[in-house]
């Protein structure tokens, strides 16, 4: 009874977890790419800057990881209800329990709900708008990825007994 206890606690900690860090990690990282100047310079006044300090840089890479956390939150949990959950339990009744088809899988569904998600918003509605933010668009792969990583990480479904 208490090994079952650990599977579910650590089912639930990967689900609620892994999808709000990679979220938060892959906002950090594209806050870096995508407007380096609001992350590695601090306004002094309206006309003039400088390089931020560590501090500085921190902080706002924390305020850009709250608010890919919040998407985590609002896209990742149902992407992984809807999809990382079913995925998990029929790779752990094939016995595919290694790292790799959780992340690979993980890339899929993430890219499947940035598309759902662009198409809701109409985002995809101006193809060259698109072109313009092409960062942005890899932020659905490469999260799921991540959380499927993640999700792998905390839950090590290798030592989940075979059914």
């Amino acid at each position: 009874m208490t090994r079952d206890w650990k599977q579910w606690l650590r089912l639930t900690l990967a689900v609620v977890f892994a999808p709000i860090l990679a979220a938060g990690l892959v906002a950090a990282l594209l806050a870096m790419i995508m407007v380096p100047e609001l992350v590695f310079q601090t306004e002094i006044n309206s006309a003039t800057y400088r390089p931020a300090t560590a501090p500085e840089i921190m902080a706002s890479l924390f305020g850009f990881g709250a608010i890919g956390g919040a998407l985590g939150i609002v896209l990742g949990w149902p992407a992984m209800i809807l999809g990382g959950l079913p995925v998990h339990a029929w790779l752990i009744r094939k016995g595919r329990t290694d790292w790799m088809p959780y992340a690979l899988i993980g890339l899929g569904v993430g890219t499947i709900t940035m598309l759902i998600y662009l198409l809701a918003t109409g985002s995809l509605q101006d193809p060259l708008r698109a072109l313009d933010v092409g960062p942005l668009l890899m932020s659905g792969p490469l999260t799921g990825f991540l959380a499927a990583s993640l999700f792998w990480l905390i839950r090590l479904p290798g030592r989940i007994p075979a059914p």
